[in-house]
């Protein structure tokens, strides 16, 4: 683990805390030493869990070994350490020092305790037998309450302390039974243990012990009790310590609400709804059903960035409170599970109704703008559901499933919920481990190129081939380009993906023969938005042309209008490395043209020398022309004017039938492709075409 801070640091400040509440135990050298050894443990510990709870349970014992016994010296601790750890210690990795800290802390102090108990008692029962003064000081003085107790039962001496914690003077305590001090919420092993130890049934018994005072005062106790026989082996004495952990009790359960509860919206944490899942889930019977809603707010991160993170803190606290608000305590549990992340655990639920109503109420409760330093601010949260048997299934799974759904929310366009579907999250798996085997597959050579020919709707002459990539999967055989380079996309990979067809089809190109009129054919290489934006798309063209020998003029790039039509700042990258590719000869194509986002005036801006008109407009054009649809003509007419307008050439897409050629060629465009000419074709089929293609359907019109 690395850390931003030092052991010295660290000991330094819980020297000071522990100090301020009860003074240094001895030595303050020997306590610094002591305190700078455990940081420096800590800080040096892995970032698991496992580690770490037994890292803080040593810390824990050695606290009380070195005498830091005082009631807040674990909860200074915990505050110190909060503050001072690492900022990149993981939530899961802090909690098990904490929970590792307290319990060793107390079970050490118990053992302690337990040890100077047994010399007290020792001490009570010579003082009852003997009666001798220093005896007698030790039982009046003791910071423990003690009673002694007759065969039957009945208080024969009391010390003041465990007078005062009854409430009440030693002399009318004196000669009462222990039945008369049973609190209401005594559990029924304890009465029955105190029967057992008076009737010789057993010799020792340690529990807590309530004890609730006239004015209602509530004392926690640790009550340690152990019989002393007569000769003839009946009961004599029942000697009955009390340890007051009140004040212990309360720093533990601190402690535990610090450790399961967010400290910025007191909702329950991770760690909290993660037990209480699985205790739901342990208990479960067959027929019983469960449900979680995982809820993220959409553009939060936009709320800290231009108002600060003090600002998103408060928002995440009234999106908290609304949450808590809109649900029912009874059956669900809001937890925040960090960041803007939140939970609804639906306990008992039917059906999915269940889970979807809570995410309506949610989505309800957050629509109503939150004031924040006088601004309204609309907010939107997108939810993923689960709703299923509890039977079987495991807490880390349900979150995984629900947190899948929530990116289905997400990408169907936010401000809504998604209900898990089995058939959908199947297909999201195999998607996922496609996306994880592209890399290894350009190291394997499982990714070949296949070429489509691009045809002169004057001549039927071939003008250029059209680079498309293929995978070879090892598992599921041929896949075409639309089943991974989408994946390429979002990963990221796309760049590297788009770099291995860029230099293999110029390769490639670079070997096909030339016409018999000396002409050779055009390569055409599609281009995705995320490499436009790559500074060193001009360097890896350069490349791949220099180390081909492929004339510039010989390379077509297609890019999508997404990746180049926007005029705002964030269009200049992509148009300033166009202007430099076309100064390299290169020529750049706009392809399925009339799909996105079109700014017309942007258009006659762009270094391009075709436009490609994308197959859904050409496939309207399927009629005849007394009979077809007006309409669609109009369309493909005007993109085929704007285009010759801006001095581009027109290539239509999915040309599939000898009437679509025939309208093209009339509308004006001047080449196609499509299967009405060919099908993509592998690399060694490619000098067919290179001496002309004709087909006797375009010509006939």
């Amino acid at each position: 683990m690395t850390n931003t801070t030092s052991p010295q640091r660290i000991a330094t400040a819980w020297f000071k805390a522990l100090a301020e509440i009860g003074g240094v135990p001895g030595s303050a050298a020997r306590s610094r030493g002591l305190l700078q050894e455990l940081a420096g443990r800590i800080l040096a510990a892995p970032d698991k869990t496992e580690p770490m709870r037994d890292l803080g349970a040593a810390a824990g014992r050695a606290l009380v070994d070195g005498n830091y016994t005082q009631p807040e010296s674990i909860a200074m601790t915990v505050a110190v350490l909060e503050q001072n750890l690492p900022d990149e210690l993981s939530r899961e990795s802090r909690t098990a020092l904490f929970a590792g800290l307290a319990s060793g802390y107390a079970n050490a102090l118990r053992e302690r305790t337990r040890a100077e108990q047994e010399l007290i008692r020792q001490a009570v029962l010579s003082a009852h037998r003997t009666g001798e003064g220093r005896f007698r000081a030790v039982f009046r003085n003791a910071a423990l309450g003690i009673g002694v107790v007759d065969g039957t039962g009945r208080l024969l001496e009391v010390n003041e302390r465990l007078a005062r914690i009854l409430g009440q003077d030693a002399p009318a305590v004196r000669g009462r039974t222990v039945d008369e001090f049973r609190d209401a919420d005594d559990r029924p092993e304890f009465c029955n243990a105190v029967r057992d130890l008076l009737a010789g049934r057993r010799g020792h018994y340690s529990a807590e012990k309530r004890f609730t005072a006239a004015d209602g005062t509530v004392t926690w106790t640790r009550m340690q009790a152990s019989t002393v026989r007569a000769a003839d082996g009946s009961v004599e004495l029942l000697i009955m310590m009390f340890e007051d952990i009140t004040e212990q009790r309360r720093m533990n359960q601190k402690l535990l609400h610090q450790a399961t509860h967010d400290s910025l919206t007191g909702l329950p944490n991770r760690t909290m709804l993660l037990d209480r899942l699985s205790e739901l889930l342990d208990e479960a019977k067959p027929d019983e059903r469960i449900g979680l809603a995982f809820l993220d707010l959409d553009g939060f991160k936009g709320v800290n960035d231009t108002l600060g993170h003090e600002a998103g803190d408060r928002l995440l606290a009234e999106v908290a409170r609304r949450l808590s608000q809109a649900t029912d305590p009874e059956r669900h549990l809001v937890a925040r599970m960090g960041g803007d992340e939140f939970v609804i655990l639906v306990e008992r639920t039917t059906s999915s109704a269940c889970v979807t109503d809570v995410a309506d109420a949610a989505l309800e409760a957050l629509q109503e703008p939150i004031i924040l330093d006088g601004r309204r601010l609309s907010i939107t949260a997108s939810l993923g559901l689960v709703e299923r048997p509890a039977a079987g299934a495991k807490p880390v799974e349900l979150l995984r499933a629900a947190d899948m759904t929530l990116y289905w929310a997400k990408s169907d366009g936010k401000a809504r919920w998604a209900l898990f579907d089995e058939e959908r999250n199947e297909r999201e798996v195999a998607r996922y481990a496609l996306s994880q085997a592209l890399p290894a597959a350009l190291e394997h050579d499982e990714l070949f190129l296949e070429y489509q020919p691009i045809v002169d709707l004057h001549d039927g002459t071939t003008y250029a081939m059209e680079a498309l990539v293929r995978w070879n999967h090892p598992v599921r055989g041929l896949l075409g380009p639309g089943e991974f380079v989408p994946l390429a996309e979002d990963t990221g990979m796309i760049v590297a993906l788009g770099r291995w067809v860029l230099r293999r089809a110029v390769q490639d190109a670079a070997s096909w023969p030339a016409a018999a009129n000396g002409r050779r054919l055009t390569v055409a290489v599609n281009v995705a938005v995320r490499q436009v934006h790559e500074p060193d798309l001009c360097a890896d063209v350069t490349e791949a042309l220099e180390s081909s020998g492929l004339p510039a003029e010989l390379l077509q790039l297609e890019i999508t209008e997404t990746a180049v039509m926007s005029p705002g700042e964030s269009g200049r990258p992509a148009l300033e490395t166009l202007r430099a590719l076309s100064e390299l000869g290169v020529r750049i194509a706009i392809d399925d043209f009339g799909t996105g986002y079109s700014n017309l005036a942007y258009l006659h801006r762009l270094p391009a020398s075709t436009l490609k008109i994308d197959y859904s407009f050409v496939k309207a054009l399927t009629q005849p022309a007394a009979t077809r649809h007006d309409s669609a003509e109009a369309i493909v007419t005007s993109l085929i004017n704007l285009a010759h307008a801006c001095g581009m050439t027109v290539t239509a897409e999915g040309v599939e039938t000898p009437v679509q050629a025939a309208i093209l060629r009339e509308l004006g465009a001047e080449r196609a492709q499509g299967f009405l000419y060919s099908r993509a074709v592998p690399h060694d089929r490619v000098p067919d075409f290179c001496s002309g293609f004709e087909l006797a359907e375009t010509t006939q019109g």
